[in-house]
């Protein structure tokens, strides 16, 4: 189960998807490569002991065609992030499904999701929740995640 829930860049990035906001925003504040800095990623599945991983690695923004932001390097899942202000907001509902690394398959399914540009440009904190369900071998397990992590942009 641990591999199946350390996908941390593909919830990360998967948690970004909505439609386009308003056109007037800055979304060049947004768009560059963004490196983890600090914060924890935790699960909670039934039967198990809660899990808390630390958040690491890049997240990869650019502008989207049909939408605000895409991310393109999350394995197979279309990220778009609609934004408002200094903030992109995910979609709820979204979800995708993907391998887990040990022989089945995992959904993410987003219920919350926020990347705010502090007032410096530089740093940013992202807030997400959701769920996981894991099928591996017949058998279902729905788990529940939460993250909250700083960034700060190392390049454009």
């Amino acid at each position: 189960m641990r591999n199946a829930i350390t996908m941390l860049g593909l919830v990360s990035a998967m948690a970004l998807s909505a439609c386009g906001g308003d056109k007037g925003d800055d979304l060049g504040r947004f768009v560059g490569t963004w490196s983890a800095t600090s914060g924890n990623y935790n699960v909670v599945c039934p039967g198990y002991a809660p899990d808390t991983y630390p958040v690491s690695g890049n997240v990869v923004w650019n502008t989207g065609v049909s939408s605000d932001l895409v991310v393109t390097d999350t394995g197979g899942c279309a990220i778009t992030a609609d934004v408002r202000g200094s903030t992109a907001s995910g979609d709820p509902g979204k979800s995708c499904t993907s391998p887990d690394g040990v022989g089945g398959l995992q959904t993410i399914t987003l219920a919350s999701y926020t990347f705010v540009i502090a007032p410096d440009g530089r740093t940013a904190t992202e807030n997400a929740s959701g769920n996981i369900t894991d099928v591996a071998a017949g058998v279902s397990i729905v788990c529940t995640f939460n993250e909250n992590a700083s960034y700060q942009k190392i390049g454009n």
